[in-house]
Parts: structure tokens; sequence; C-alpha cells
């Protein structure tokens, strides 16, 4: 069976074949077919130039995730498919919350990859990142990932800052008839899904509906984390054909989501979001001969959640027994000057900054419940796009196209927060694919995005040499920038009571520009078909400037608060990068697969703060954190089948200590995970029963000290009826 996301023997000797009898033109390096092609698969890609390209030729380094892949490994979340890439920081924030960054510093939502869904973008300005629980997308959907390891601004644009991860799911006309899909273990896990595709005339479809089901990581001393999650979605994906050159791609899905939000370092804090998304896509594509194709892609995606949580009145904001609140209320009204006296000696440090009306008011609310949560939120997103894809020639070939977005989100709390902003985005693109010589492939591209903060241009250059057919080495230079999402360039953030702030509130920068990132990178691509062994080593230096970052700084003279601080927004931050990652594949024996990634990474990394003075003055000092990015982190994984019926495999990863963002100092750990599978017929249907087993060794932590991964075990069953 040909693998997922792999051009197949018998597709390049049909193009060679349509070429030699459109023209009598030489043919193209990528038009031979040679020993390669007859012993092996071809991995090719389309999201880095918006046409599809072998990997020796795309100008990144690109690793491809297929759907063996991730049965092989055991996965049960997005966490566990991208700890199989290297350079990819993957953690549970909370057991249903998914921080997933390429070169990440461990933020509670990595804010810097995009990630499309069957050409749909999915990433949330609600967030500013992606929320995996709303992709409404099975594991067992997913035909191959597409992981850009680096920049991919010049083609999809402000999102892809640093990377960008393209999902691909089945196409209907891979699967026929139903199959259904169980899962149980630790945790309470009960995850189920049924998959039901058919052909109705021209129109091939598939139908999913799943449904997940945990309690979340374990208690810790502090007591239950509340954070387990119950979601039931449901999608459609249809392929009509009408004629020989018209093809429509329709997509629409619903998810409905309940799950326990908080942080992990205050347990008593969590409390139930109840979410709701859902999204529809179209997309018409028009092949007219072998050299244009044309394709409009609509989609929308809208998401909605409520999460309110009462944190306990302001007696209890202050630590005051309930007696010594009514005593305290009690002599204010008749003792304004005493009580003001007795709550300054009593709790000093939140009324340094008040007046004595202030206290009295603040004495008088001492009982009023205050606010937590995210309150209530929503986001949506409209968006167009035109694409040409085009081959002038046997040796130039390019895609160009244009687009435009309306993004909307809302947040509303009462006593905090009421945000409403509507943007529009337009963007133009453009990437061509030129072959200098038999043995060098020219690529160049860019992305010109009008965003409210001004025209931003993100271009790309590299140069692919192939030094023959098992050896490439490439050489590329990539220029990213990034508009800040909505909501960092609209936070407003403050809970109020009578008009006495009583949380540390967040605003955004009036003046936030975008941010930039400058990569060069030298890649070596190593082929031995005849081995069925690959090699994939990136070098890279990445430059990354003004970047987003939340300060901490004085709260300004005349904001009444409990709070000696203010966290503000602004394009702080600055890193410089330097590294390698190696991606090894080796088919051992036709039963046997192993294959090995690592990383090594410096970073240095500073934030620049200003505090302005009492008398009028700015001052500045840089604030260096070397430690939020683990400098060895890798995995390995060994599959071997030994019968028709039998296989298994074994899995680790390794990560060394860390101290993440917006977590905590982690050692470093080593996990081994396994897989036992049984592959059975019965009559006409064909199923599988798997045992998984992850973590077999000690407990670590995992992101923030309380989420304790222990030993989980799963079993899972899939029967296919045609």
């Amino acid at each position: 069976m040909l693998q997922n996301g792999s051009t197949t023997l018998l597709t390049r000797l049909s193009a060679t074949l349509a070429l030699l009898s459109v023209s009598g033109n030489t043919l193209s390096h990528e038009d031979y077919i040679t020993e390669i092609d007859l012993l092996d698969d071809i991995p090719v890609v389309s999201a880095v130039s918006g046409f599809e390209q072998a990997l020796d030729q795309a100008p990144a380094s690109v690793t491809i995730i297929d759907r063996d892949l991730i049965e092989m490994s055991g996965a049960q979340t997005f966490v566990d498919i991208f700890r199989l890439v290297p350079g990819f920081q993957a953690y549970y924030v909370s057991a249903n919350r998914y921080g997933i960054g390429y070169h990440d510093i461990g933020k509670e939502s990595p804010n810097q990859v995009e990630v499309m869904v069957d050409g749909r973008f999915v990433y949330d300005a609600l967030f500013s990142s992606v929320n995996w629980g709303t992709l409404g997308v099975e594991i067992s959907d997913i035909d191959y990932i597409e992981i850009v390891r680096g920049s991919n601004a010049a083609a999809q644009g402000s999102n892809a800052f640093r990377n960008s991860i393209n999902i691909v799911t089945r196409k209907p006309v891979q699967d026929t008839g139903t199959e259904i899909r169980a899962t149980i273990g630790d945790l309470n896990t009960r995850n189920g899904s049924i998959r039901f595709s058919n052909r109705l005339g021209a129109l091939d479809y598939r139908l999913t509906l799943g449904y997940q089901k945990n309690d979340g990581f374990p208690a810790v001393p502090e007591g239950p984390l509340d954070d387990g999650r119950e979601m039931t979605h449901t999608n459609m994906r249809g392929t009509y054909t009408p004629t020989l050159i018209d093809t429509f791609d329709i997509a629409f899905g619903f998810a409905k989501d309940r799950v326990g939000w908080g942080d992990a370092d205050h347990p008593d804090e969590f409390s139930l979001a109840r979410s709701y998304s859902h999204f529809e896509s179209i997309k018409w594509v028009r092949s007219t001969d072998n050299r244009n194709e044309f394709s409009v892609h609509f989609y929308h995606n809208k998401f909605r959640t409520v999460n309110d949580a009462d944190i306990g009145t302001f007696a209890d904001w202050l630590d005051l027994d309930p007696g010594d609140a009514d005593f305290i209320t009690q002599l204010a009204a008749t003792s304004p000057n005493a009580a003001i006296t007795l709550a300054r000696d009593t709790f000093p440090d939140e009324t340094l900054r008040l007046s004595d009306d202030s206290i009295l008011t603040l004495l008088d609310n001492l009982d009023t419940g205050l606010e937590g949560g995210l309150g209530r939120l929503a986001s949506e997103r409209f968006d167009l796009q035109f694409q040409h894809r085009f081959r002038v020639s046997d040796r130039l070939r390019g895609a160009w196209g244009a687009g435009a977005r309306d993004e909307k989100i809302s947040r509303f709390r009462e006593q905090t927060f009421d945000i409403q902003v509507d943007e529009q985005y337009f963007r133009l693109f453009g990437h061509a694919e030129w072959w200098a010589t038999h043995q060098m492939v020219f690529n160049t591209g860019a992305m010109v995005e009008d965003t409210f903060v001004g025209t931003l241009i993100s271009p790309r250059v590299a140069v692919n040499y192939l030094l023959n057919d098992n050896h490439m080495v490439r050489l590329a230079y990539t220029e990213g920038h990034r508009a800040p999402s909505l909501l960092e360039a609209n936070e407003r953030n403050i809970g109020k009571v009578a008009g006495i702030a009583y949380d540390l509130f967040r605003v955004g920068d009036p003046d936030l520009k975008e941010e930039r990132v400058d990569t060069a990178e030298f890649g070596y691509l190593l082929k031995l078909p005849r081995y069925r062994f690959t090699m994939d080593v990136r070098v890279f230096h990445e430059l990354v400037r003004d970047i987003i970052d939340e300060q901490v700084i004085p709260v300004p003279e005349g904001i009444q608060t409990l709070d000696d601080n203010l966290k503000i927004i602004t394009n702080g931050g600055f890193w410089q990068i330097n590294g390698a990652e190696i991606q090894l594949t080796y088919n051992v024996s036709p039963e046997t697969l192993v294959r090995f990634h690592y990383m090594n990474v410096d970073l240095d990394r500073h934030t620049l703060y200003r505090l302005d003075t009492p008398r009028g003055m700015t001052r500045a000092y840089i604030k260096k954190k070397q430690d939020r990015m683990a400098k060895h982190s890798g995995g390995l994984l060994i599959n071997h089948r030994f019968n028709e019926q039998w296989s298994a495999s074994l899995i680790s990863y390794y990560q060394s200590d860390v101290t993440w963002e917006d977590g905590n100092s982690i050692d470093g750990f080593l996990r081994t995970d396994a897989q036992l599978a049984y592959d059975f017929t019965v009559g006409q249907h064909t199923g599988r029963i798997r045992l998984i087993g992850q973590n077999l060794g000690g407990d670590y932590e995992e992101f923030i000290d309380n989420n304790r991964f222990q030993t989980r075990v799963f079993v899972s069953a899939e029967l296919d009826l045609p």
C-alpha cells in the first residue's frame, strides 16, 4: 500500500507521458524516472510554496507525519503527535489544554504557529493561539500532517511567523463503509468515534461523529484540579466532481466542549468552560490543462465560550474571617476614622495606594462577590482566497493569489472588561520555482499583508543543490513579520468593585507593532532508497525582534487598586536562537522501522523593561531569560511487525531541564511508551486491538509541578464494516 502524502510511481509515469505528448522540450530534473522512483514513494509537500514539491526541492525543512506513524506511536492527543517532530515543544498546560509550538519558550498559548486543516486556517485571535479542542478532527481522520520547521509567513501569512502545520484529513474516496473506534483507560478515559464513507452520484462524502471524556490530571495535595473534559463533535467532508476539470471540496463541522479551565498552580480556581464552535468551508478547483489550475476557497469559523468563576468576596481576598469582616464593616459605619486606621494596620500593603474615601468604599463592599474566569468570549472569521498555479515551462512554475479576511473578537465580564473588535485584512502572495540546471533549483516567494498595524512584507529565497539522486543541500533565508492578534492589541483586563481594582490587570500598548524574525538555515537531505534510509539535517540561526511580551511595572498614580503592579503588553522581547535538528528514518527490514529525532539549541533571550520614575524620567533595564527552552530534546520510535496479526512499538522521548515561561522549572525526563497491536479479520470485516502504555517509568512533571504525568494504560479497538 502506498503511504499517504506521497507521489506514486503511476502518477510520475502519467505526468511524464503527458509532458512528452504536449511538448518536445527537454524534461526537467523532476520529470526523470530514476531508480528512486522504482524503489520508493516520493514524499511531496504543498504547504511551503502553494504547489506540490518533493522534499529535496522545497525551500524549507519539512517533516511529514503520516497516518501509519501516528498509529505506530500510540498517540492519544495532538501533544503526543508533535513530540515526534524535532524542534517542537509540546506539553499539557492542563490535561486538556495543549501548548504546541516550534522553538517555543513555554507559553500557555503559543502564539507564533499557524495551523491549517484542509486549507482552513484555525488560529484564533481570541487566544492569540490555536485552540486545539475546537478543530473538530478525530486523529483517526488524519491522512498526514506537513510541518514546516521554520518561518512560513511567506506562504501562509502573519501567524505562520515561526512555523506552520498543515493537517490533511483523508479524502472521502479513500474509505468506504463504516469504521467504529473506542478507547478506554486511565484518567477515566472514554473516547469513541463512528465514521461513515460512501458515494452519492458524483459526490464522495465522509461523516464522522466523535466523543471524548476524561477526568484530567490526578488530584494534588492542594485539592482536585478539575481539568477534565467532555466533548462531542461531528464533521462532514465531501468531494463533488461534476466534470473532469472541476472539483468542489465541501466541509463543515460542529463541536460542543465542557472543559475545566484554570492554572494548575492554583487548583482551587479551576472552573468549567462551556464552549461551542462550528465551521463551514467550500473550495472550487478547476484544472484547465496540465499547466494551469485555478481555485477559490471560502471558509467561516465561529467560536464562543462561557467561563464564570466565583472567587469569593473582598473579605476573602483580604484573608479576613467573617467575624472580623462584620466588625470592621460596623466600625466603618460608626467610627470611620478608626476603621480607616484599623484597615491600614490590618492590611497595609493592599491599602497603601488607596485614599481614605476609597478605604471606606472598600469596607462597605467586603461582602461583595468577585468575578473570575474568562467571562463570555466569542470569535468569528470569514476568509476568501483565490489562487492560480501555473507552469511556464519545464523549468519554471509557480503560484500566486490574493485573499481577504474579516475577523472579530468579543470578550465580556461584568466588573472586568468589555472588548469588541472587528478588523479586515488583505493579502497578496506569489511563489516561483526555477530549475537553473538539472541539479540546482531556486525558490523565491513573498506574502504582502495589509493589517491594522500597517503593510507587512514577508519574503523568502532558497537555493537547493542536488549533488546526486541521494544528496541535497539547501541554503535559505526567510524574513517573517507577525501582526499583533486582536486580543494582544486591544487587551483591557481589570477587575473592579465600586471603582476599586482588586486584581492584577493587563493592558495592551497602544503603540504595539509587528514582530520580526530573520532566519538563515542550512539543510541537508540524504536518501538511500536501496536501504530505505533518510536523514534530514537543519542548522539554523534565528533572530527574533520586537517580540510581543508581557512586562510587570508599577501601577501609575491615580488608579485605585489593591495591587502595586500593572501587566502591560509591549514589543520588548529579543531572541537569538542557534541550533541544529536531525531526523532519521530507517527501514531496517520490511518488518522493522526505526525513527529518531533530536534538537540541540542555544537561546539568548532578553526583555527590555522601561520604568517611569516619579521625576518624569524613564529608566530601562534588561532581564535575561536563557533557560526558557530545553537545550536537548528528542525521541526514538521502533516498530516491528512479527506477522500479519501482531506488531509492537517502543517509543522514548527525552527533554533536558527547562523553566517554562508561563509554567515552572521542570527537571529533565526520559519517558518510555509502548504499544502492542493485534490485527484481525472476521469474514469481510477487519479490525485492530491495541494495548498502549504511556510513561512506563517514574512520574514526571508536565509544564507545571502539579501536572504529574503518571503511568497511563489504554485499550483501543477499531472495526471496519465495508
